[in-house]
């Protein structure tokens, strides 16, 4: 595990319980490493995405109309 540091914030104790519910994690710290993980994962995908959006030139959205 990688070196912990201790933080002092101020959160919203409603959207804590409910993302560490939906997360499934036993602690609230737990719960915070998680959804900043999260967090970093999504940005990685999301930058995933642009590199490759304009690889396919016949790309277009099945769901737009015509």
């Amino acid at each position: 595990m990688q070196k912990l540091v201790r933080k002092n914030i101020f959160l919203d104790p409603q959207a804590l319980k409910r993302a560490q519910k939906i997360l499934g994690k036993k602690s609230e710290s737990e719960t915070i490493r998680e959804a900043l993980n999260l967090v970093a994962f999504r940005n990685e995908v999301t930058r995933g995405f642009d590199r490759v959006a304009g690889k396919a030139p016949d790309f277009r959205d099945i769901w737009e109309e015509d």
